[in-house]
C-alpha cells in the first residue's frame, strides 16, 4: 500500500505523523509524496486554535478531492481534531474513512489494514499514549533536526487551552528512554535535537520516586549524547526556582530559552491561570540572564484575552520594554468550545485584538532591531539546513539562536563551497534583513 501522509500544526503533531509513518512502513507501506500515487491519505490534524481548525478541514477537504479520482482510494483522519470532534466529523464528512484519536496513534497500522471493511474508528476515552525509543519512525523532510517528545499532556488547566482534553494528563517518557532516543539519532546523522512537549518543566513529576528526575537532570543525562546542537522549548515559568536555573545553566545545550509568559498583567494572568505573577516573572528573567548572560530569550504572548483592558495591554506593552526578550511571538485570543476562558464575559472585539498584535509586533521590532544590527560582521556558528528556499542563495541555515522554523534563518553565499545538510560552520555576518540574516563562510581569527 502507498500512502501519503499530510501534518499540520506544532512540532509535537510532527512527531506523531513520522510515527505512524513509520509504523506504517514498517508493516509494509511505502510512504509517498504525491496524493495522486497514493492508496491511503493521511491527514494528520490540528486544533489549537480556530485558525489551525479551519486549515486542518481545508486540508482534510483537499484530500478528499483527490480520493474521489480513484476508486478504492481511503482517506483516515488523525490528530487534535479527530480526538475532539471526531464522531462530528465521520457524520459532517462522509468522504472519512476512519478517525484516529491522539491516544490511539500505535493502531494506525490497524485502522489502515481494516479499512477495505469500512472499519471506522472513533476514540473519545482520555489519551494514555507515550512512544519510546523503540518505535519505528520516518522523519518528515530533509533537514538536520528533529523533534523529540519528553512528555505527553498537561495538568497546568490554563483557562484559554483546550490542549488537555485533545492529549490528556502529563505523562513523561523515562530519562533513559529520551536518551536512547536522542543517542540514534545522533547515530543517524541529525545534528540538532530540539526537546519539546505540552509542559516542559512539568518532565518527571510522574515518575516513580525516590530518585526521581526533573527536566534539568534529563537535559545534563542527554549532554552526554553525541549529538551536536540540543535545543529544548516550553519552559512554563510558573515552574522555574534557582536549582532548575543552575541544571539548564550547567548542562551541554544551546543557550536558547523559551519562556511563554502569555501575559504580564497581574489580573489577567490569575484569569488566565497561569500561576505566577509579573513581579515574579521578571525575576525568572533576571536570573536566568544573570546563571545564561549569552543565553537568546524567546517568549510567546496572547493578547484579546477576555477582559484584557487598556491598562492590562499597556502592562504588557511595559513588560515586553523592561524585559527586552530577543524574540517575541503573538497570537490573539481565540475562544476554545469546553474552556472556561470561552465562558468568560468582557470579550475583547477581533478589530482590538488584532490591533494589540500588531503593537506588540512593533514594539518588539523596535526593541530588537539594534540588537540585530550589531550582529554585523559578526562570525557566528551556523547549522546548515540544506538548500535556500530564497532563489538568491544557494544555501541557508541557522545560528544558535535561530530555533528551526520560527525564528529566521541565515542565508548563506558561496555556492562554490561544498556545503551540506547538518554541516556546522563560522559564517560572517554580511547583512542584516529583520530577523533574517546573510552570511559569508569565514575563518574565525
Amino acid at each position: 500500500m502507498k500512502v501519503h501522509l499530510v501534518s499540520l500544526g506544532c512540532p509535537k503533531n510532527q512527531v506523531d505523523a513520522e510515527l505512524m509513518l513509520g509504523a506504517l512502513v514498517r508493516a509494509g507501506a511505502r510512504a509517498v509524496d504525491h496524493p495522486g500515487t497514493a492508496d491511503c491519505l493521511v491527514v494528520n490534524t490540528c486544533a489549537f486554535i480556530e485558525r489551525a481548525k479551519t486549515e486542518s478541514i481545508d486540508a482534510i477537504l483537499e484530500l478528499a478531492e483527490w480520493k474521489a479520482k480513484q476508486p478504492g482510494r481511503r482517506l483516515v483522519v488523525t490528530g487534535c481534531l479527530s480526538q475532539r470532534y471526531g464522531a462530528e466529523l465521520l457524520g459532517e464528512l462522509p468522504e472519512i474513512d476512519a478517525i484516529l484519536g491522539t491516544g490511539e496513534l500505535d493502531r494506525v497500522v490497524d485502522v489502515v489494514r481494516g479499512l477495505d471493511r469500512r472499519r471506522e474508528w472513533v476514540t473519545g476515552a482520555p489519551p494514555g499514549y507515550v512512544y519510546n525509543a523503540d518505535a519505528p519512525r520516518v522523519r518528515l523532510g530533509r533537514v538536520p533536526y528533529a523533534y523529540v517528545k519528553i512528555a505527553e499532556g498537561c495538568d497546568m488547566g490554563c483557562t484559554f487551552c483546550a490542549i488537555p482534553l485533545m492529549r490528556g494528563r502529563h505523562r513523561s517518557r523515562p530519562v533513559a528512554d529520551v536518551v536512547t532516543e536522542v543517542e540514534g539519532l545522533a547515530r543517524a546523522g541529525v545534528a540538532e535535537a530540539v526537546l519539546v512537549s505540552q509542559d516542559t518543566l512539568a518532565y518527571g513529576k510522574d515518575l516513580p520516586a525516590p530518585g526521581r528526575p526533573d527536566f534539568g537532570d534529563l537535559l545534563l543525562a542527554l549532554g552526554e549524547t553525541a549529538v551536536p546542537w540540543l535545543r529544548y522549548h516550553y519552559l512554563h515559568p510558573a515552574h522555574l526556582h534557582d536549582r532548575l536555573i543552575a541544571k539548564l545553566a550547567r548542562a551541554r545545550a544551546l543557550p536558547y530559552l523559551d519562556m511563554p509568559i502569555q501575559h504580564a498583567d497581574d489580573g489577567v494572568l490569575r484569569a488566565m491561570r497561569r500561576g505566577v505573577t509579573r513581579r515574579r516573572m521578571a525575576e525568572i528573567v533576571a536570573a536566568l540572564r544573570d546563571a545564561m548572560p549569552e543565553a537568546t530569550l524567546r517568549t510567546t504572548v496572547l493578547v484579546g484575552f477576555p477582559g484584557e483592558t487598556e491598562a492590562a495591554f499597556d502592562t504588557l506593552l511595559d513588560f515586553l520594554e523592561e524585559t527586552r526578550f530577543d524574540r517575541v511571538g503573538v497570537f490573539t485570543y481565540s475562544a476554545e468550545e469546553g474552556t472556561p476562558a470561552a465562558g468568560m464575559p468582557d470579550a475583547v472585539p477581533t478589530d482590538v485584538a488584532a490591533e494589540r498584535a500588531r503593537l506588540v509586533e512593533e514594539t518588539q521590532d523596535r526593541l530588537v532591531w539594534p540588537r540585530q544590527q550589531a550582529l554585523l560582521g559578526a562570525v557566528q556558528d551556523v547549522l546548515v539546513d540544506g538548500p535556500s528556499q530564497d532563489p538568491a542563495f544557494p544555501w541557508e541555515g541557522r545560528t544558535a539562536a535561530q530555533a528551526p522554523e520560527i525564528d529566521g534563518v541565515v542565508y548563506l553565499r558561496d555556492p562554490d563551497r561544498a556545503l551540506r545538510p547538518g554541516r556546522r560552520l563560522p559564517v560572517r555576518i554580511v547583512e542584516v534583513n529583520g530577523y533574517d540574516l546573510v552570511g559569508e563562510p569565514a575563518t574565525r581569527s
